[in-house]
């Protein structure tokens, strides 16, 4: 089976028209450590910091592609109304910071348009190279016809807790860990692109599993009858991604204090933009 794999997916891709347009549907959840809501101290927020946490952590987004070019948005819910509306300080420690992701396979370039204290940034990079090694391994999602790739790749350990997540962005020293991405594609849409950064395979990425996250297709739309054309952000300042993270690292510092600030207080904490 491995012999014949990659000539199939060659003569399924080569058999696909050129031209044509797509909305992939996918469901996106983040795993978060959830043994700080345990903590007596904080009880009368549990329900409310439970309720942050779903929002903040499962995600709907649609991937509208053509054969060249893609843009990832997520699918807004409505806000919790609790007497804490504002400002989403949670999504400063859990999330994917997407707001708007363009890429561009032939360019070889990403475009993420985000949102950051009320402030807009184009955070501006190129395709980054995943290794991808092919399996052999098949399965069905839905009607379609997916295979195996995975790739290796080193990550910050942190991890979701008020008690030392200040800690961890003091630390110069950061400690790393191998993870284990898996991916299946389908090269019955042979577009090298996926849900959030992932791509660079010969078909549509259906689902995802990196470390924590785990992000599915639902639905799948091809050639739709109202057509759209896929623009590149334009929205905000650009800004290096480094610099960005920098930035956001500051602002996460800042949200605990703030925390701290409001739970002596015994009120909710509104950070300034």
């Amino acid at each position: 089976m491995r012999y014949i794999f990659l000539p199939l997916i060659l003569v399924c891709s080569l058999s696909f028209s050129q031209q044509f347009q797509g909305k992939a549907y996918y469901m996106s959840k983040i795993g978060v450590d959830k043994s700080f809501l345990d903590n007596p101290r904080t009880a009368q927020y549990r329900g409310y910091m439970e309720k942050m946490l779903k929002q903040n952590t499962e995600k709907d987004y649609v991937l509208e592609f053509n054969s060249t070019e893609s843009i990832y948005t997520e699918q807004k819910k409505l806000d919790i109304d609790d007497g804490r509306s504002g400002f989403n300080w949670m999504a400063q420690y859990v999330g994917d910071n997407i707001g708007k992701l363009y890429k561009n396979i032939n360019d070889k370039i990403s475009v993420n348009e985000t949102e950051f204290m009320g402030r807009f940034f184009l955070l501006t990079d190129s395709l980054s190279d995943q290794k991808w090694k092919m399996t052999g391994e098949s399965k069905k999602i839905g009607k379609y016809t997916c295979y195996k790739a995975t790739y290796e790749k080193e990550v910050e350990e942190s991890t979701f807790s008020f008690g030392n997540w200040e800690q961890n962005l003091n630390n110069k020293k950061k400690k790393m860990r191998k993870v284990n991405v898996v991916a299946w594609f389908t090269p019955e849409i042979p577009i090298a692109t996926g849900p959030s950064w992932y791509g660079g395979l010969p078909g549509l990425i259906l689902e995802i599993s990196d470390d924590k996250t785990t992000v599915l297709c639902t639905k799948i739309v091809m050639n739709p009858t109202e057509k759209t054309k896929i623009k590149r952000p334009k929205k905000g300042k650009v800004i290096a991604t480094s610099d960005f993270l920098v930035l956001q690292d500051a602002k996460r510092i800042e949200a605990r204090e703030m925390w701290n600030k409001s739970r002596a207080r015994g009120g909710s904490a509104r950070l300034n933009r």
